[in-house]
């Protein structure tokens, strides 16, 4: 009602400035001939006429108005005979003519003209709008911020009030924020349910600002802005716009400055090991080689039995500190690996002579290919590994049971393979049993745990070499660590 009655006024205005502009040409014209002149000057004052109602008018239709009036004012008013539209002379017909037509044109040429100037104008204020709007939006540091700075703007072009729901997933609760004509923000309960979002959502004409799949807010706005005119509702598309991209900005500034953090403790976290690991491994070495000493030394049973106590914690300590230090290299890409052929049986002689050392009362069953097997590998990385698994058979494995170590050829692979007659893994864990700093909730062992770095190591040193590492449980008892390098480039 309120857009008609609006309508009407305008039109009543452009009727208003046709006639009076008509009402003033037409006593001007009766002025100028007073004073002697021509007709000719009249047609053309007539003419001018037009030009103005054309100025000062919307449309062709008060152009094309003036000009029938303009006519038939000059026929009836200046032309023989006077106050007829009677034309005794033809001549008048085609002045009549060339009068209309000039009318008309200057009419379609100057509503063309004013509506280019009109347009332009407002393409200018869209813009400068727009800018300011960005310029507002780039300025915003979370979402809540950047919802409230849209409302405020929609609300401003709209001259409406604006609703905005911004859902928390994470606790099940919406917060409502609402804008009024004149720009002030109030909030109408804090926090309402998702249930009651949805019900104001549909009641209005409302439009979400989705990021990927995760939806940031809804904006509601009066249902009567369906009815906008092309160029507002596309501006309005444009605001749109212009608020995800700013809303979408806010995640990636988080999302990096939380990839930064994580970066930063991560570094942190390896420095600290690294600086520990380093203190402890001189220590280490002393108690490891004053506790053989003192073994040789000593005769009572007693006593042997504490410092072989005290040699293996030692040894499984230093593995700790030797894992560590590799997994703080592995982070800071410092880990080089030089490949080159290798004979697997001086592996697997310094692996034994390392678990005879630190493991003496295991029994160990050993399985070589009958000819020399040469892998190309790092050899020392892929000691450490079998190191790593041997260590973690012996611990989890009575000394009453057999611990298997097996190196066999199959097609362009040779596979290492650690077998125990232990407790076996959790089955649930398996699927998780190489990643960095994992150690299984159920605690069925009951020997030293570590920190979850051995097993990961040992898959990060077998990827370096193209390979592949598995784990699983025996069907008899107990557990399999198997894992595979190529014997050719792939």
């Amino acid at each position: 009602m309120k857009r008609s009655e609006k309508d009407k006024d305008k039109i009543i205005i452009q009727i208003l400035i046709t006639v009076t502009l008509y009402l003033l040409t037409t006593v001007a014209s009766f002025l100028i001939q007073h004073l002697g002149f021509k007709e000719v000057n009249i047609v053309v004052f007539y003419i001018l006429s037009v030009l103005f109602t054309s100025r000062f008018t919307k449309g062709y239709v008060y152009g094309i108005i003036a000009s029938v009036m303009s006519i038939l004012s000059f026929n009836f008013f200046f032309t023989v005979p006077l106050y007829t539209f009677k034309v005794d002379d033809t001549t008048y017909i085609f002045t009549f003519f060339v009068m209309f037509l000039s009318a008309i044109s200057t009419s379609a040429l100057t509503s063309k003209l004013i509506k280019a100037n009109e347009l332009s104008s407002k393409r200018e204020k869209q813009s400068h709008l727009l800018s300011k709007i960005t310029e507002s939006l780039a300025n915003t540091s979370d979402i809540d911020e950047t919802a409230r700075v849209a409302a405020k703007w929609l609300s401003s072009f709209l001259d409406c009030e604006v609703i905005c729901f911004i859902p928390d997933k994470k606790n099940k609760i919406v917060e409502e924020i609402r804008v009024d004509q004149t720009g002030k923000e109030y909030v109408i309960g804090e926090e309402i349910s998702e249930d009651s979002m949805q019900e104001v959502v549909s009641s209005f004409y409302s439009f979400p600002i989705v990021i990927g799949e995760l939806t940031l807010c809804y904006f509601c706005l009066p249902i009567e802005i369906n009815n906008l005119d092309g160029e507002n509702k596309f501006l309005l598309y444009s605001i749109i716009m212009q608020i995800t991209i700013s809303m979408e900005r806010v995640i990636l500034i988080r999302e990096k400055e939380a990839v930064r953090s994580e970066v930063e403790l991560e570094r942190f976290k390896s420095s600290l090991l690294r600086a520990i690991s380093h203190d402890l491994r001189t220590p280490l070495t002393r108690i490891m080689g004053t506790a053989e000493m003192l073994q040789h030394e000593m005769t009572g049973e007693a006593e042997m039995e504490l410092l072989k106590s005290i040699s293996e914690d030692a040894g499984w300590l230093t593995r700790l500190v030797e894992n560590i230090l590799s997994f703080t290299r592995i982070q800071e890409g410092k880990l080089s690996i030089k490949i080159q052929n290798e004979a697997v049986e001086e592996i697997i002689s310094k692996v034994l002579d390392w678990a005879n050392k630190y493991y003496p009362d295991h029994h160990y069953k050993v399985e070589l290919p009958e000819d020399v097997f040469f892998i190309p590998m790092n050899g020392k990385l892929i000691e450490q590994v079998l190191i790593n698994l041997m260590g973690n058979a012996a611990e989890h494995t009575p000394i009453s049971q057999e611990i298997e170590l097996s190196v066999w050829q199959e097609g362009k692979k040779a596979w290492f393979k650690v077998a125990d007659h232990g407790v076996g893994f959790v089955e649930e864990d398996l699927p998780k049993v190489f990643d960095m700093f994992f150690v299984s909730a159920n605690q069925r062992v009951y020997k030293k745990h570590g920190l979850g770095l051995g097993l990961a190591i040992c898959k990060t040193i077998v990827d370096f070499h193209g390979g592949e590492i598995f784990a699983s449980n025996n069907a008899y008892g107990g557990a399999t660590v198997k894992f595979y390098l190529n014997l050719e480039d792939e």
